[in-house]
């Protein structure tokens, strides 16, 4: 018998760590902004990639830099599922974080969207070659519309 109550007081610890617990709101929000911070820093990363392609071009460097977005979007993600899944819904600090995050995963990804085409546009390394393109000689170019004059500094 009391062999049964040792090992029952030894395994109580590890159901409830094993079952779903709510976080405090301190710990989400400290989970959250450290996945916010990651994934800034990775962007902030891609733009400077950007900025040093070549010609217009994408270079690996601006591929990996995406491929480390990517990434640290989806850590965004799964934090934002942790958080979501194990924080009080009734807390205000841990919803504000909620929504803060959310926030920020939605331009990220926003900004991911826009880098892929970049890079798997029709200019990039990996888009459609010019050839398979249809239409592109159909289509008429728009011409550049005529800007007003600037306003001369003597009136």
């Amino acid at each position: 018998m009391v062999a049964i109550a040792i090992f029952a007081l030894l395994d109580a610890p590890l159901a409830r760590a094993a079952g779903p617990s709510t976080l405090p709101p301190e710990v989400a929000c400290t989970e959250i902004r450290d996945s916010v911070r990651k994934v800034a820093k990775a962007e902030r990363d891609q733009a400077l990639a950007l900025h040093l392609m070549a010609d217009g071009k994408p270079t690996p460097m601006v591929q990996a830099r995406l491929t480390e977005l990517q990434a640290q979007t989806e850590g965004l993600r799964g934090v934002l599922r942790r958080v979501r899944n194990g924080a009080s819904h009734h807390n205000s600090d841990a919803s504000e974080c909620l929504e803060m995050g959310f926030r920020s995963l939605s331009d990220a990804e926003s900004v991911t969207r826009q880098i892929q085409d970049i890079v798997m546009g029709e200019a990039g390394p990996l888009g459609t070659p010019s050839q398979v393109r249809s239409g592109e000689q159909d289509e008429p170019k728009l011409r550049e519309p005529v800007l007003p004059p600037a306003p001369s500094h003597e009136e």
